[in-house]
């Protein structure tokens, strides 16, 4: 791992530095000594970070964001992975409301993959990694198409999860929250020692409680331990494993548009109205992963690390929806099922060597690796099923009286990559990186009884070059291309070609002497995805054309004095896609504008020493279903959050979290269906330190 000395102020390693307090959260922790502290403390870039070089990732000549530990902890005791990016520029979380099956996720209009500690995760259709964030210390958000890291990926750029693992000193807490629709939970979290050169973590938490939609909710248990074993002064071994079950009635988001988003005689469909059958709906979810990250340095800055992983998942649910209205009704719901009955599962390994030379001014690190991943998906489904008994949109009476059965879902992917990486660095001044790949993969599915193949090989690569100015300035261009194999076929019985992403990006990073701990991002970028799915009427994916994004975003945190800080993010996307050979327009889902600021006070005296305030606003700006509800806009929609810790004693402390505090009804999309954003959710906790 590199550490750096203080420099004259306009130099890479001052850079560096401001970067790293910034990258810190913005809200300011409970002891400002401690604050002050961390933010002397060299880098620590763990084995199973996004940044392959062990390097400074936010350094990085690119967009890129880290959510901390403690800004995960500021989120509250009940957090999505989602929630954790509501005020990051470019991101777009929650799309479809208030969904507990799983987690949504859109960076600069396009999807995208999530990977935990480095390395690759399921992500089958519905068998995807819904990871618990308490077990999180660190979220790291790479924008934009990006193959080199991990091979496969989605244009929108990666969310590397980072776990939490054992620390050098003995330490825990215990958890306990409450919150409005009888949401509880207890968790918990402590790193021990056996000897100073093991030491262990161990990270568990219970949850139950319901959600705004009539007769939903959910019970979840997480337990998480890990060990590190630090065998000599140059070899590290942490091995990570966690255990996830999750049971109970599953929201159903879909509303016809007809009654959500189209007026109607008899008003709107109500906010918390379930349109599914509480009798026979259901949820249950396991999932396992193992893994290790092993690095050892030979000295003379030679260094190999390797990753693994192994993960499953279990999956069974069955949900019914109204996707429209009956032809010549205004009242009632046609409605059909999702069911899935299945386990997926995925091994991964990376393994790289790197070795840094240094030539006068010049600074040259090279890294070559090789990494290989197999998922497979065995399961019975049904993505849209008939026949269920028509509802009342406005009066629901439930029926479960339906009949489901399912067809193969079997799905088989290896992939394997070659990557190289060359990063020069000229006495701190210029920055040139080079990121070259080439990965063959091999597909099979069968999917709704149609059997399809894919196998080829793809070329990517990544560069970029920053120029560290005088007075904090740090201009930079980069260029990347991504691609992504896809399993299955569309409903004609075509198959799945893969996508292929390509991103310019032009952006200033700005560090100012005079603003310390500050940092200000912008960037211009150019995103483009060849061969884009599109949902049709029956909600089947159909590949057609190209879906592209110019944007602008700025992200910035600025720590304006000892005791207020803010976080400001702002998005203009123009968005537009395919939907026919003949026909383009506006893309689905994604808003011109987005906009969020963040303001954290923390107060320094008297009997309210300690306590910690923080308010948010976020806007979202309208958006349209040119596809299937042409005509019509999705309004735009301002949500209000707010946060407040207390520290009761040296160990003891008191937080309560408001999300949509003002309690804000709106839809957050249409596509097809339409769906109800989430209510006001508020959540107490009492924790207890030591």
């Amino acid at each position: 791992m590199h550490s750096f000395a203080a420099t004259p102020p306009f130099s890479l390693k001052a850079l560096i530095h401001c970067l790293v307090m910034a990258g810190v959260s913005s809200t300011l922790s409970l002891a400002q000594a401690q604050e002050e502290a961390a933010a002397t403390l060299p880098t620590v870039t763990v084995v199973g970070s996004a940044d392959k070089s062990g390097d400074n990732f936010k350094s990085s000549a690119q967009s890129v964001s880290i959510i901390t530990e403690q800004d995960i902890k500021d989120r509250g005791p009940i957090r999505r992975l989602d929630d954790l990016l509501f005020y990051e520029a470019g991101v777009l979380g929650q799309q479809y409301g208030s969904d507990n099956k799983s987690t949504w996720l859109r960076i600069r209009g396009f999807n995208t993959n999530v990977t935990l500690d480095g390395t690759a995760v399921s992500n089958n259709s519905f068998f995807v990694l819904e990871q618990e964030s308490y077990g999180l210390e660190k979220v790291e958000v790479l924008k934009g198409a990006n193959s080199f890291n991990y091979g496969s990926t989605d244009a929108g750029g990666t969310v590397n999860l980072v776990s939490k693992r054992p620390k050098k000193t003995a330490e825990g807490e215990l958890n306990v929250s409450v919150g409005n629709f009888s949401r509880r939970s207890v968790s918990g979290d402590y790193s021990g020692l056996i000897h100073e050169d093991l030491r262990y973590r161990l990270v568990g938490l219970y949850s139950k409680g319901n959600f705004p939609q009539d007769h939903t909710g959910m019970e979840q248990y997480y337990f998480a331990p890990s060990i590190t074993w630090d065998i000599s002064d140059r070899t590290n071994l942490t091995v990570l494993a966690s255990v996830l079950k999750r049971q109970g009635l599953p929201t159903t988001g879909f509303m016809p548009a007809y009654g959500s988003l189209i007026n109607t005689p008899f008003g709107k469909i109500g906010y918390d109205t379930y349109l599914g059958e509480p009798g026979r709906d259901y949820l249950q979810r396991r999932q396992y992963s193992l893994g290790y990250e092993f690095s050892h340095d030979f000295g003379d800055q030679l260094k190999f690390t390797q990753n693994y992983r192994y993960g499953k998942i279990d999956h069974n649910f069955l949900t019914t929806f109204a996707y429209g209205m009956v032809t010549g009704s205004d009242r009632l719901g046609a409605r059909g099922y999702s069911f899935m009955d299945g386990d997926s599962s995925v091994h991964s390994v990376d393994n790289r060597l790197s070795k840094t030379f240094t030539f006068g001014d010049f600074e040259n690190t090279l890294l070559v690796g090789y990494d290989y991943k197999r998922n497979r998906a065995d399961a019975q489904h049904r993505a849209f099923g008939f026949p269920v008994a028509d509802i009342d949109i406005f009066n629901p009476e439930y029926d479960g009286n339906f009949d489901v059965t399912g067809v193969p879902y079997v799905i088989r992917l290896k992939q394997h990559g070659l990557y190289a990486l060359n990063k020069l660095n000229w006495n701190d001044l210029v920055l040139f990186n080079l990121g070259l790949r080439r990965d063959n993969f091999d597909s099979a599915a069968n999917v709704n009884g149609t059997i399809s193949d894919d196998k080829g090989d793809k070329n990517t690569h990544n560069a970029s070059l920053m120029f560290n100015l005088p007075l904090g300035f740090s201009p930079y261009v980069s260029h990347s291309t991504s691609f992504n194999p896809q399993v299955g076929a569309d409903n004609r019985g075509r198959a799945y070609v893969p996508l292929s992403g390509k991103q310019l990006e032009v952006g200033l990073k700005y560090n100012p002497d005079w603003l310390k701990g500050s940092s200000f991002n912008l960037a211009l970028f150019d995103l483009k995805e060849n061969n884009a799915l599109v949902p049709d009427a029956s909600f089947v994916q159909t590949q057609v054309g190209e879906r592209r994004n110019r944007g602008i975003e700025l992200q910035s945190d600025v720590r304006i004095n000892d005791n207020l800080s803010a976080r400001l993010s702002l998005t203009r996307n123009h968005a537009t896609q395919d939907y026919t050979t003949e026909r383009s327009g506006r893309a689905l889902l994604i808003p011109d504008h987005q906009a969020a600021v963040k303001l954290n006070y923390r107060h320094t005296q008297g009997a309210l020493n300690g306590l910690r305030l923080s308010l948010g606003v976020r806007y979202n700006g309208s958006t349209e279903d040119k596809a299937n509800n042409s005509g019509y806009t999705v309004p735009s929609y301002t949500l209000v959050d707010a946060m407040a810790i207390y520290p009761l004693s040296e160990h003891w402390s008191l937080q309560v979290n408001a999300t949509n505090l003002l309690n804000k009804e709106y839809l957050s999309v249409c596509e097809s269906a339409c769906f109800y954003g989430t209510s006001r959710t508020v959540d107490a906790q009492l924790s207890y330190y030591w």
